[in-house]
């Protein structure tokens, strides 16, 4: 192996547990389920619409991952079938979208685990809680900067820990809930439709980043198989994950405390504190979130945006430095540094809302990217091969650029003024750096390499693999969906 190409080693386990983590975090545990405090058991609308217009993205992008299967995502996608102006402009976009995930991750960390050592009788509440994120993140970069194989594997790790500490909350609350809790919306009056709109962005927010293992398509083992199907259970299994967890606070959290809900960093822990849930509900439920959620989302938080700096580095749209890969760890090293500086900077602002309404911007203006390009694709490459193809692609292309422009219309608007500039300096960039290094586009053979086929023993394992996870997930969506209407309609 030459000491500048990645290694195939994730499966389709590592492949869901990275989207899965990446997606299953701060949006769940902060700014998405605080807006229970707004529209009560009526969240779920908002989550299932979210699903909704989640499902023909991660479609369209399973079809360009199979097709091109490399580090980098969107920015490839764009590269051949935009240009590099539209290229470099996803690349930034979802760069900072996603570091920003994972700096708010760190931030949710630092307050779900102040409550947890004050369930159990240490006060660190005099700690400023950008330390203890800071410190996370930088553990998260060692772990990176050793290997994806590690990571893969300590990936896996949190996820299976946070899914076993989350069902034996379930269990331990169940006796717990008020069925009572679910019948209407519980506020003086309904929300404006612009801010309805607003609330369903943050909603949405807890499903950006459903394309985080096409980001590592480069280190994908059969990614023309792997990538497709880890999208399209990871989609639905994030649905089931927000539906289940927001379920229980709905039924735990009496009406009168959804003041605080709408207002609350920590919302799960802290609604269950007012409403005299103490002791072991609280410990289980900040165990589970802070080393599963929270930790599963830190870490593909560096993986996935450190692997766009290395892709975007390689075309020399970024300094050549970041394109480097470690000659014994077969990481792009100097890139995942890049990442956990960005990560310090966002950190340093304090506010998870601030950084909740950058990315989810970003991430909508990156996936929009992502559709045009899939258009610019099949115009320009029509003899690409693509083992997977989504159904009515195009159509699905122009039905998500218009979801994602009018929801953007209801965003924050200094969000959008900072995404407004991240735009104009990407372009500034490009202008007085990128373009004079050349814009010749190397055949894809050459830049993707051999995409090796399985065995038939290989592909059978891998068939079997896939339908257990999408007969699993079928069953969980159900029972997600089943759980509120119930209550809802006795």
């Amino acid at each position: 192996m030459t000491e500048n190409k990645l290694l195939r080693v994730l499966g389709l386990k590592e492949s869901i547990s990275m989207t899965i983590g990446t997606v299953v975090g701060v949006g769940l545990f902060t700014c998405g389920s605080s807006q229970i405090g707004l529209v009560g058991s009526w969240i779920i609308g908002f989550t299932f619409v979210s699903l909704l217009v989640s499902i023909w993205p991660c479609l369209i992008y399973g079809e360009m991952s199979a097709a091109l299967p490399e580090a980098g995502g969107t920015y490839n996608f764009a590269k051949r079938g935009l240009n590099r102006i539209w290229a470099n402009m996803a690349g930034w976009h979802y760069i900072v979208s996603v570091v920003a995930i994972g700096a708010g991750e760190t931030l949710a960390f630092s307050n779900y685990f102040t409550i947890l050592l004050q369930a159990i009788g240490i006060d660190i509440t005099w700690l400023d809680p950008r330390f203890i994120a800071c410190l996370l993140v930088a553990v998260f970069l060692v772990l990176n900067y050793f290997g994806i194989k590690q990571s893969g594997k300590a990936q896996t790790l949190f996820i299976f820990f946070f899914w076993a500490c989350s069902i034996c909350w379930f269990l331990y609350m169940i006796p717990k809930i008020h069925l009572e809790y679910f019948g209407g919306i519980a506020m003086d009056k309904m929300p404006s439709f612009k801010e309805m709109m607003y609330i369903f962005g943050l909603v949405w927010w807890c499903y950006t980043g459903f394309e985080t293992c096409v980001s590592v398509g480069g280190e994908t083992k059969y990614p023309q198989y792997t990538l497709p199907r880890a999208l399209k259970i990871s989609v639905f299994l994030v649905f089931a994950v927000n539906a289940l967890f927001q379920w229980f606070l709905v039924g735990l959290i009496p009406h009168e405390f959804y003041g605080l809900l709408a207002s609350a960093d920590a919302p799960y822990a802290e609604g269950l504190m007012a409403a005299g849930f103490i002791g072991t509900p609280i410990i289980l439920l900040c165990v589970a979130i802070a080393f599963g959620g929270d930790l599963s989302t830190i870490n593909p938080g560096i993986a996935a945006p450190a692997r766009y700096v290395y892709s975007m580095a390689e075309d020399y749209s970024l300094p050549s430095v970041f394109g480097k890969v470690h000659p014994k760890y077969k990481t792009p090293h100097n890139a995942i540094l890049l990442v956990g500086v960005i990560n310090f900077i966002l950190i340093a602002t304090g506010s998870i809302d601030y950084i909740a309404s950058v990315s989810l911007i970003s991430l909508a203006v990156c996936y929009m990217i992502g559709c045009l390009s899939y258009m610019g694709l099949r115009r320009r490459h029509p003899e690409l091969k693509r083992p997977y193809k989504a159904p009515y692609g195009v159509l699905g292309c122009y039905v998500t650029i218009v979801i994602y422009v009018f929801m953007l219309f209801f965003a924050d608007q200094i969000a959008l003024a900072t995404a407004g500039v991240l735009s104009v300096v990407c372009i500034v960039f490009w202008y007085f750096y990128t373009q004079h290094k050349g814009d010749s586009i190397p055949a894809i053979e050459d830049e993707i390499g051999e995409v090796m086929e399985p065995t038939v023993e290989e592909k059978r394992i891998m068939d079997r693999d896939y339908n257990i996870w999408k007969w699993g997930t079928i069953i969980v969506t159900i029972i997600s969906l089943a759980i509120y209407f119930i209550p809802m309609h006795l």
